[in-house]
């Protein structure tokens, strides 16, 4: 089973990877979901694939999460970092918008996961970066 989490889950991309995970229950489980701000739809997202961590990077509060899963809820920048270096991660899947995704990348690729890379700007604005945190972190682009 490969254990895969989304970075801007709420997107279209974040969206249809998660719907291709969805046919394949047998080969992929979701353990993490990270969205910037859309709340609403993060939390239908944990209600549907019950990941273990979800987090919201930007955002008014979590308020409240009753009757939703036993998902840990985190918030903030961090916590969206903290989840490319997981050991319960095996893929992430950076589907985040623009220059915020550079920085996960670059921690996914130093963690020696593999990346599922969605996020054009992080190869734009650090590809020489990129290619060197997977040489020296062992990580799978």
């Amino acid at each position: 089973m490969i254990r895969v989490a989304v970075l801007g889950s709420t997107g279209s991309i974040g969206r249809s990877t998660l719907e291709v995970i969805e046919r394949h229950p047998d080969r992929f489980q979701v353990v993490a979901l990270a969205a910037h701000r859309a709340l609403d739809t993060l939390s239908d997202q944990v209600r549907r694939h019950g990941p273990q961590v979800a987090v919201l990077a930007q955002g008014n509060g979590l308020g409240s999460m009753e009757g939703l899963p036993a998902t840990r809820w985190l918030e903030g920048r961090d916590a969206l970092l903290e989840i490319t270096e997981s050991p319960d991660v095996d893929v992430v899947v950076n589907a985040l918008v623009g220059s915020a995704g550079l920085e996960p990348t670059l921690r996914t690729l130093g963690a020696g996961k593999r990346l599922a890379l969605a996020n054009k700007e992080s190869l734009v604005a650090g590809g020489e970066l990129v290619l060197e945190a997977a040489r020296e972190g062992g990580g799978e682009l």
